[in-house]
């Protein structure tokens, strides 16, 4: 569907785009694609080159990726799988068919996770003085001390809960260690044994420090193993006569039916305790368990379908995320990138007064996300402001960004707030800053009817010289202080009047039920968004066709809409030049000859978790470049409120322009995606490797610096004297 606009449809009368029949050769599957994205992660914990926290870190993020992804795909696979439903994805696969391609894929994943940990950063962590001990390594001395630390800390907190077959398994709380041991009270006697089931519980720490004589050494040992060291401490006068460790992952894809819900807020306490007692998607035992308490776990705390893993190690990886952290160690940690403050905003200069000047394009997190604190803290505190209306999905825990609204409400400013509770896993927070605000004044929306809201706007509302003047914040990620400084995301602030009146038209559709009218510069979703997307590659595709340079740069998360990807090949097809970053899921198969040939497909996996959404069509030399928060994903596209910004600041689109440019000239960190589905890294030549993630740390410094380092008396140079001959 192309627009009216002659900079998107060239000429009335433009030839037809090719017309392709994509089949399901020429997809990949989505959950497979996602395991590839993982597997891209943990070659980063692989690297030899890498410090040692670095590389746990990286280790700590594919086990928190693989935990989600299996709550919630594998979840939703089960779930139609166990329905008889028989339809198939893009790739032609059945949801049975992909349940098994996982569980074979994520089998051959785990060895490999803790080939890297048994064998490199364990052993590599212990030589620079990051000892995890075992039970049958600890000192007298050691033992002790641990023995008055888990009498006084943890014998007073856990439960011994006996156990039978045909015990509900919603007794095992979904992602936490469990042990399991058979007591027997009478030694000898088969008929005197019992099962008896111990949680950890996340407010114990998982790792116990050991204090060790020897300066700069950090020694410990993990709950699991103090908990099994003593646990006949639990049971006087009987025997432990075997112990087996466990996870458990349940089925989180469980969502509010809000079509008939009538309190959204109790609808989703709801889905929370439905997901606490969900049927188990995964078991992990820890290998070494005896037959016997494998077999009672799986019966017991299994269903049907449940992927079970014998893990070859210590259970749940996320807990490196810690270890990663430890200070005293910087040698073993990457070097830190400093982020930068922006030169479009003055020292102690008003927001206000900023953005009047001139619209301000903000690269995180090597640029702060300071500014757009300030916005809001500045328009809580100020007099002159009148309403403050903002989308919140994803925050921080102790949200600055709340807290400002909050103010601002008691302040007796117009506060209105949409908070999505249908943000996965972030229910419970949201639920509860939702009550904050309210408890302050402000007007809370929860979510839209039918669709997860996953814009980022901000708008305030201030009385200036008797105008009302409209300031916005439009982003591509998320009101969360905390990854701002580790995702890479774009901010866009501005006060431009016609933005300001679509901003006011999308609050009205999203809070007040409005009829839907097509904005003059924003595009919304489900409503004209993926429309104005398919607009803009048809009109490269038909100057491809009348013998114009066509180009289109994206950069994404993930790529998986069937529509978007069918105009993609058509514009590839018509020698449209396409290049395309995307970190995660790409479910289509580029360099195919006469469909996707001239598509280049790459992944950029660095220090930094790349999420910024910036679309770029050349447009015949005249450029259109956007920032967005949705992805080329049907969920984004036609079931969330999303929003597309164009950037219309010389400046602000000429820098999108150059940090597209320099993704796509990545050869350090970026993997190019092949035609059958592997990625491959890309090699630089020995003196010409392009870092982008470094790039742009070293860039805002620059831009920082020239700030700094800006002079205030103009000094004219003079021309030297000539020399005497």
């Amino acid at each position: 569907m192309a627009t009216k606009s002659s900079s998107a449809n060239p000429e009335a009368k433009s030839p037809s785009p090719p017309k392709l029949i994509l089949t399901e050769q020429h997809f990949i599957n989505r959950e497979l694609s996602w395991l590839a994205f993982n597997e891209r992660v943990l070659d980063e914990a692989a690297r030899a080159d890498l410090p040692l926290l670095e590389r746990a870190k990286f280790l700590a993020i594919t086990a928190s990726n693989l935990d989600e992804f299996m709550m919630v795909r594998v979840g939703g696979l089960q779930f139609l799988k166990d329905q008889g439903k028989k339809v198939r994805d893009d790739a032609g696969l059945t949801a049975t068919q992909q349940l098994d391609a996982i569980r074979e894929r994520t089998r051959d994943f785990v060895v490999r996770q803790y080939g890297i940990l048994n064998e490199q950063i364990l052993p590599g962590l212990r030589e620079n003085g990051i000892r995890k001990l075992g039970a049958d390594e600890l000192t007298p001395a050691q033992r002790t001390h641990l023995e008055e630390y888990f009498q006084e800390h943890i014998y007073p907190v856990l439960t011994p809960i006996s156990l039978e077959l045909g015990t509900s398994s919603s007794i095992v709380p979904a992602l936490q260690i469990a042990l399991l041991c058979t007591v027997q009270s009478e030694p000898g006697k088969k008929d005197s044994q019992r099962f008896v089931l111990f949680s950890l519980p996340q407010n114990l720490p998982r790792h116990v420090l050991i204090p060790d004589p020897e300066a700069g050494i950090h020694t410990y040992i993990n709950l699991e193993d103090l908990l099994e060291h003593f646990l006949h401490r639990f049971f006087p006068s009987e025997r432990v006569a075997a112990c087996a460790r466990f996870r458990i992952c349940r089925n989180s894809d469980i969502t509010v039916d809000d079509e008939s819900a009538t309190d959204l807020a109790s609808e989703m306490e709801e889905v929370l305790e439905a997901r606490r007692l969900s049927s188990t998607i995964r078991i992990e035992i820890q290998d070494g368990a005896p037959r016997e308490l494998q077999t009672f776990i799986r019966e017991t705390f299994g269903s049907k379908g449940a992927q079970n893993y014998i893990v070859p190690g210590e259970l749940d990886l996320r807990a490196y995320f810690q270890i990663s952290g430890l200070s005293g160690f910087e040698e073993l940690k990457v070097e830190p990138w400093e982020t930068h403050s922006t030169p479009l905003i003055e020292p102690d200069e008003s927001i206000f007064d900023a953005i009047k000047r001139q619209d301000i394009l903000l690269h995180h997190p090597y640029e702060t996300f300071d500014p757009v604190l300030q916005l809001l803290e500045e328009a809580a505190a100020d007099p002159d402001v009148v309403a403050i209306k903002q989308i919140l999905y994803r925050t921080a825990k102790n949200s600055r960004v709340i807290s400002a609204l909050i103010r601002a409400a008691e302040a007796g400013k117009h506060v209105t707030v949409l908070v999505e509770l249908k943000a996965r896993f972030d229910e419970a927070r949201n639920l509860e800053r939702a009550e904050e605000l309210l408890n302050a004044g402000a007007q809370i929306i929860h979510g839209v009817r039918g669709l997860k809201t996953h814009a980022k706007i901000c708008l305030v509302m201030r009385r200036e010289s008797g105008h009302m003047m409209r300031y916005m914040h439009l982003a591509t990620g998320n009101y969360n202080e905390a990854t701002a400084r580790v995702y890479t995301d774009i901010s866009y602030l501005t006060c431009r009047q016609n933005y300001g009146a679509d901003a006011s038209a999308f609050f009205n559709t999203v809070t007040g039920r409005s009829r839907f009218v097509h904005f003059e510069k924003l595009s919304m979703a489900p409503f004209a968004l993926r429309e104005k997307l398919v607009a803009m590659i048809r009109s490269e595709t038909s100057r491809a066709l009348q013998g114009e340079e066509a180009e289109i740069m994206l950069k994404m998360n993930a790529l998986e809409d069937r529509e978007m990807i069918q105009a993609l090949c058509e514009a590839s097809c018509a020698g449209v030049k396409i290049r395309l970053s995307v970190r995660g899921i790409c479910c289509f198969r580029p360099g195919i000859k006469g469909v996707s040939s001239n598509i280049h497909v790459i992944s950029v996996i660095d220090r930094y978790l790349e999420h910024a959404r910036i679309f770029y069509f050349r447009q015949g030399g005249r450029p259109a470049v956007f920032i967005s928060s949705a992805d080329f994903m049907t969920r984004n596209l036609s079931k969330r409120v999303e929003l597309l910004i164009p950037i219309e600041d010389a400046q602000a689109k000429k820098r999108l322009m150059q940090i597209l440019e320099t993704g796509f000239q990545d050869n350090v960190q970026a993997r190019a995606l092949r035609t059958d589905g592997s990625y491959i890294r890309l090699k630089a030549e020995a003196s010409k490797g392009i870092r982008s993630q470094e790039f742009f740390t070293k860039d805002a410094a620059k831009r920082s610096r020239q700030r700094s380092q800006s002079p205030d008396v103009l000094t004219p140079h003079r021309p030297k004297e000539a020399k005497a001959s």
